[in-house]
Formats: structure tokens, sequence, C-alpha cells
């Protein structure tokens, strides 16, 4: 191997120089996609009166509505689970509840950080059972998404088998 001239290391440094700083810019441009992907779209706080009582009712009723649409649609998923596309179909719907979750946060001022003027601590109680509804769905989405790197492919060819052996019964009379 023949020896490096040493009138080229400045150069040689240099190139070394740009070829990190590249690394490390690609590097950052890597890291901050996925923390604003992770963080979700920004959000302005909500600058309107707190809300009342009867508007707090509201807010539980929608809450107890989204809770037992998350529900059905667990459930809904299961009989789907062998078909085509059943899965980035709950991925697109979780999406759409999460962001009706956070929409129902914002008008009921559930993250507020001032007193209630009314004297009743309902929005604090709201915020914990959000909490827990989110945390519900968080595990279902965990299994789901659980589901369909181990074992999605089973109930695809469960389905499938189900189906061909339907039509081989049709043909046959």
């Amino acid at each position: 191997m023949a020896a490096r001239d040493p009138r080229y290391r400045p150069f040689r440094l240099a190139l070394w120089g740009v070829y990190f700083a590249a690394l490390g810019l690609a590097l950052v441009v890597l890291l901050s996609s996925v923390v604003h992907h992770l963080r979700g779209p920004h959000r302005p706080p909500y600058t309107g009166a707190l809300p009342t009582r009867a508007a707090l009712r509201v807010c539980v009723t929608e809450l107890e509505a989204l809770n037992r649409e998350q529900n059905a649609r667990a459930w809904r998923l299961g009989e789907e689970i062998g078909g085509e596309g059943a899965i980035p179909r709950f991925e697109t719907w979780a999406r759409d509840w999460e962001q009706r979750v956070d929409d129902l946060a914002d008008r009921c001022r559930l993250d507020a950080k001032d007193p209630d003027p009314q004297g009743f601590g309902g929005r604090g109680e709201l915020a914990r059972a959000r909490d827990a509804l989110l945390a519900l769905h968080r595990a279902y989405r965990a299994q789901v998404n659980r589901f369909a790197q181990e074992d999605a492919d089973l109930a695809q060819s469960a389905g499938e088998a189900i189906a061909k052996a339907r039509a081989s019964l049709q043909r046959n009379p």
C-alpha cells in the first residue's frame, strides 16, 4: 500500500469533516421528523370561557358515546379481521377517533389550568375519564398492531380458505 501524500492531509480532513457534517445533518433531520410525527399536529390553546355544568353534562354524554363507539369498533374489527384491508381501515378510524377526543377535550377545556369559577370539579373528573379512555384506546391499538405484525396472515388465509370452501360447494350440485 502506498503512503499517503502529506500535502493532501488538510483536504482529507476537510472531506471527513464534510462527511460527518452531512451525516449529522441527516440524523438531525430524521430525528426531528420522527419527533414531529409522534407529537401530531400543533393545536393552539382554546381561549373560550370555561364550560358550565350543563356544558360538562354534554361533554360527559359525548365521551360516553365515544367509549361506546370504541368498544363497538373493537368488536367489529374482530368480525372483519379476515377480510382485505381490515387493519388499515381500523388505523384510519383510530386516528379520526383520537382527533374527535382531542376536539372534545378542547371544547370542554379539560386541560385548562385555571380553576372552575363555578366551584364544581367536574372538569377534572372528566379529564381523568378521558385519560382512561385514551389508555384503553392505546391498548386496543397496540393489540391490533401486534396482531397485524404477527398473525394477520393467519386470519387472511382462514378467510380465503372459507371463501374457497363456499365456492367449491356452490359449483358442485
